[in-house]
């Protein structure tokens, strides 16, 4: 995976992303449920921008951004 900002390749195991993603969720103030989570998830599941656990076309770790209510899919399925 190449990082979309700066370029840089990075290997991020899937573990780590999870990781990752509950530290940064516990710094906000506002998630969505699971359920709604999950719900904008499965419709990145069949995305061709999604790669493995990054969004190809914002670079994003697409479990974090389907967390927040305030963020939307860079292509505007959700």
């Amino acid at each position: 995976m190449v990082c979309v900002g700066c370029r840089i390749k990075e290997q991020v195991a899937q573990l780590n992303v999870d990781e990752l993603v509950i530290e940064q969720l516990s710094l906000e103030a506002d998630v969505l449920s699971d359920e709604e989570r999950d719900e904008r998830l499965s419709i990145c599941q069949n995305c061709n921008y999604l790669l493995n656990h990054t969004c190809s076309k914002c670079g994003c770790f697409v479990k974090f951004r389907a967390s927040l209510p305030y963020k939307s899919c860079p292509i505007g399925q959700w």
